[in-house]
């Protein structure tokens, strides 16, 4: 494919993607307000905010298309910074997480918990790849 056909593709791809979790999104408000029991809640709850982050993500990615973005030296101190405070939290969290989940044997906030060390897992991954992009970006490269 050409260059043009790729972006019109990864465009479309975005708005299908972008439809896709609001509609998670209204299903899961629409169960929420329906329910009573904060188990249930929570399990939907947490799909929908999932899927709210995902649409954020999206519509940013969709809104750097159309604009110039560049991260300034002052912008590479403020998530250097971040992300050098937060891998030592998400090491804490991981292991707090842990922790919780070996002591339950329910299955609902054994399902919950499992999920939030993913998470957890997940944000770490993220904050090492934040820093290679920090260690990247410090060198002066492109």
């Amino acid at each position: 494919m050409k260059s043009a056909e790729n972006r019109k593709k990864f465009e479309e791809l975005l708005r299908r993607w972008i439809l896709l979790e609001e509609g998670t999104i209204n299903e899961a408000n629409k169960l929420t307000r329906d329910s009573k029991n904060p188990m249930v809640r929570a399990v939907i709850d947490l799909l929908r905010i999932d899927s709210e982050k995902h649409k954020h993500i999206l519509q940013t990615i969709q809104q750097s298309l159309t604009s110039t973005v560049t991260f300034t030296t002052d912008d590479l101190k403020v998530v250097g910074s971040f992300v050098d405070k937060h891998m030592t939290i998400e090491k804490d969290a991981i292991e707090t997480a842990e922790q919780a989940l070996a002591l339950t044997s329910l299955p609902i906030p054994k399902l919950l918990l499992s999920h939030l060390l993913g998470d957890e897992k997940s944000h770490d991954a993220y904050v090492a790849e934040l820093n290679d992009i920090k260690i990247y970006m410090a060198k002066g490269t492109d």
